[in-house]
């Protein structure tokens, strides 16, 4: 049986390198794969065309084609006569009307567990065949080792890369809403700053509850979609405040990513290298002794760029989640507190001076991650959604 893997348009080509490293995972599983590139001509040319293959296990797709139908009213099921998982990568929420389009049998992903609870808050258990959590793997090829401390500082010339997008626009999404309708934002906005995470629908159904309001009424189902606002604007926060700490400590980073020329006065000892691939981000990781991540606002969820930092041998520091605090050991991995952003910046700014502690860090946070995070590791849950979508697409057949 083939798997069917759907490559479409992605910022720094992230999704399309998630496909291009998955398929030799399935390959290695007993797969035929044959990868879609639906950027390759007229897409639905190309649908039809990969449907006409052979018999199919299951169609796999990144934050897209749940919603998608052919002029016939026929899903990527129907038309593949197989299972359809779609791991969402991005907040869920903000997916709202592709979700409301996405048939019941399809399985759905997600790289943060809270985001798989607000699917069913919002739109009720049972609503997909399979809702589950799926954390991201890391991208790359293993790094060979460095024999010790001085190799590893001699070998990486990148003291620390801080690669993604800048901050955006410092105004709430909610800004143009008067009354209480903005008031209520601004206040589950408020609650989720006000600790140390609080994932987003939970602050939105806090400040609703607040007001006398019954989260669960039907009628304030767009509403709650609608935390996608609350994600956004604490995740943009947050990464400023990172950046203003980031800069005051006059650290030597390299930085790579959209939107960033209106920061560049801040970093005074920093080379800006601007918008590159993803593929590009992992070899520059290799080069690299320490590289950041703000997680935003997936709390309890994942991001690829730790993983792929260690296995590109180089040490991960990140904001804390709860997938990092279970999945590593405090020796693999520096992690921080948003309740305590300048003992965060103390913490690197001491990684950095010590290039045996960082040593330390990458090697065994890289050896974590070659055991149990690389794409392999990855395809059970793949699979396990791909079963509970055949289990519904035959009981509705």
């Amino acid at each position: 049986m083939r798997a069917v893997l759907f490559k479409g348009w992605s910022q720094y080509e992230g999704a399309r390198t998630f496909i291009d490293q998955l398929a030799p995972a399935f390959q290695r599983r007993g797969y035929a794969v044959d990868v879609v590139d639906l950027q390759s001509g007229d897409p639905l040319q190309i649908l039809y065309a990969a449907a006409e293959g052979p018999p199919t296990a299951f169609a796999f797709s990144i934050n897209m084609l749940g919603e998608a139908r052919d002029p016939h009213g026929r899903t990527i099921s129907d038309l593949f006569r197989a299972p359809h998982v779609v791991w969402h990568v991005d907040y869920v929420l903000s997916q709202v009307e592709k979700l409301e389009l996405t048939p019941r049998s399809t399985a759905i992903l997600t790289v943060d567990p809270t985001q798989n609870e607000a699917l069913d808050a919002v739109f009720g258990p049972g609503r997909f065949a399979f809702n589950g959590f799926s954390p991201h793997a890391a991208v790359g090829e293993l790094a060979p080792d460095d024999e010790d401390a001085a190799s590893f500082a001699a070998a990486r010339d990148i003291p620390i890369l801080w690669s993604g997008s800048a901050p955006g626009d410092d105004q709430p999404p909610w800004s143009n809403l008067g009354g209480d309708a903005g008031k209520i934002f601004a206040d589950a906005f408020d609650a989720a700053m006000a600790v140390e995470w609080m994932p987003a629908h939970q602050a939105l159904d806090e400040s609703l509850r607040s007001r006398g309001l019954d989260p669960a009424d039907p009628g304030l189902k767009m509403v709650r979609c609608a935390a996608t606002m609350v994600d956004t604007h604490v995740r943009a926060t947050r990464r400023l405040a990172f950046l203003k700490a980031l800069a005051k400590t006059k650290l030597p980073i390299h930085i790579c990513g959209l939107g960033w020329e209106r920061h560049l006065y801040r970093f005074k000892s920093s080379t800006y290298l601007g918008p590159i691939p993803m593929t590009s981000v992992t070899a520059l990781m290799r080069r690299s002794r320490i590289v950041l991540n703000t997680n935003g606002n997936f709390g309890a969820g994942s991001h690829e760029r730790p993983l792929s930092a260690l296995l590109a041998g180089a040490a991960a520091f990140s904001d804390f989640s709860r997938f990092y605090d279970a999945a590593f050991d405090r020796h693999e991995i520096a992690l921080f507190r948003w309740a305590d952003l300048p003992g965060g910046m103390e913490q690197l700014v001491s990684l950095h001076a010590d290039p045996g502690a960082a040593f330390g860090i990458a090697r065994a946070g890289k050896a974590r991650v070659a055991r149990e995070h690389r794409w392999d590791a990855r395809v059970d849950i793949f699979e396990a959604a791909a079963a509970a979508s055949a289990t519904a697409l035959e009981l509705a057949g």
